[in-house]
């Protein structure tokens, strides 16, 4: 029974951070009064004119960061024997989500948002929220590691 919902949730984990590297959704975009639109994808973000790409900039932390965390989900799923390492491996990859949200938002406030029509909100996409949904269930995850970890050593004090 233990460490079951631990790992549906850190499966949960590795979908969500697969699609927002896999499907192209974006994470966030902004359409302006004259047809601009601008668009933050886990790798970059563009403007464009109509169909046609005015300009293209890289954020390949976002890469990094999501393409980290996959990995190190991998690895917690699989050191369930070693439930020390699992809440270390949840932490650190707690940070790394943590992590690749926030530069998500420095590049939405401080890049993308002022190259055309300030005042005009973007809306987030479907990216965005499976980052949310991993972080979450990263940290649902932790919770329920730490709570069989305390059953077991509760349990090993009775003896």
């Amino acid at each position: 029974m233990i460490q079951r919902p631990q790992t549906l949730l850190l499966a949960l984990v590795i979908i969500a951070n697969s699609l927002v590297t896999s499907t192209g959704w974006p994470i966030w975009s902004k359409i302006g009064a004259s047809g601009q639109k601008a668009t933050l994808f886990f790798n970059e973000w563009t403007v464009s004119q109509g169909e046609q790409i005015t300009a293209t900039h890289h954020a390949i932390a976002i890469t990094i960061l999501i393409t980290l965390s996959t990995i190190i989900t991998l690895i917690t799923i699989f050191s369930f024997k070693n439930r020390m390492r699992q809440m270390m491996l949840g932490l650190v990859n707690s940070l790394l989500l943590a992590g690749a949200m926030a530069y998500s938002f420095w590049v939405i406030f401080k890049e993308a948002m002022p190259t055309f029509d300030p005042e005009v909100q973007g809306k987030y996409g479907y990216g965005f929220y499976a980052m949310v949904v991993a972080l979450l269930a990263n940290m649902i995850a932790n919770r329920l590691i730490r709570k069989d970890e305390m059953l077991v050593q509760s349990s090993n004090r009775m003896r």
